[in-house]
């Protein structure tokens, strides 16, 4: 976003053009930059708020009785459903800002935690959650980006599959179109997704099918795009939802030890 052309050798006419070029970009990345402060000012202010009023609505049903507590109820389902808005629009403007500083962390010890923290929701939820990441696979993203994207991915995908469904994450080595990498695929036998829902599934509220707030694929997308990798969505065979990201390997060159600062080899 900061990148300018030279506006100061040349002919005048191309001075003139890399001049209206450069107000154009500056303009652009203000515009931008603006736009991802106000969300992300927006939701944090709107939490506390959001916040007390839950807490006066949970006094308040502690001592309901018939019609009102079914109201209160449901004005408790409507603030905590805000409040996952919120949240979620949180995390997306903090993902948008973030510039990753890339580390090498092992995928699949990444992988079996959080396939263990998900496990007690997928478990009350009768779905079947497993995981196979052969070859101890390390990439190279931003610190804690890996966790994001799982918890993104497994968070819709539990809310898509029916009791009795399965989730499997599953990973590979991967040729992909910037190098050398892994794939990373989130496999669901859930209802799927049409093919208009998949067309704008990671727009910011770009899915009208979408079960929550409509921002977690969004999250996903910016992510892996944002360590240089890719997202996109497949059927699964069968019927369901596979997403499939492909994430950078770490660079020859590069002491791989998961979690720390890569350091030149020297």
């Amino acid at each position: 976003m900061d990148v300018r052309a030279p506006a100061d050798s040349g002919p005048e006419e191309v001075r003139r053009l890399a001049a209206t070029f450069n107000t154009m970009a500056a303009r652009t990345e203000a515009l931008v930059h603006g736009h991802r402060a106000v969300t992300a000012d927006v939701s944090h202010q709107l939490r506390t708020p959001l916040t007390a009023l839950r807490l006066r609505l949970d006094l308040l049903a502690a001592d309901a009785e018939g019609e009102d507590a079914v109201e209160l109820a449901g004005a408790q389902e409507e603030i905590a459903r805000l409040s996952r808005l919120v949240d979620g629009l949180l995390a997306a403007a903090r993902a948008e800002n973030a510039v990753p500083r890339p580390v090498p962390v092992r995928l699949d010890d990444v992988v079996a935690e959080r396939i263990a923290a998900w496990d007690p929701v997928a478990a009350e939820r009768r779905v079947e959650l497993s995981s196979h990441c052969p070859g101890r696979p390390t990439v190279f993203v931003g610190a804690g980006d890996l966790e994001q994207l799982l918890d993104n991915l497994l968070a819709n995908a539990l809310d898509a599959v029916p009791g009795g469904g399965r989730i499997r994450v599953e990973a590979a080595p991967a040729a992909a179109a910037f190098g050398p990498g892994t794939e990373l695929r989130v496999i669901d036998d859930g209802p799927g997704m049409s093919p208009e829902a998949r067309a704008t599934a990671f727009r910011r509220f770009g899915n009208p099918e979408a079960r929550g707030t409509g921002l977690g694929l969004a999250i996903v997308h910016r992510l892996a795009t944002a360590n240089g990798g890719t997202a996109r969505l497949e059927d699964t065979d069968g019927g369901g939802l596979t997403v499939v990201l492909e994430l950078p390997a770490v660079p020859r060159g590069q002491v791989q030890e998961p979690g720390r600062p890569p350091q030149p080899t020297g």
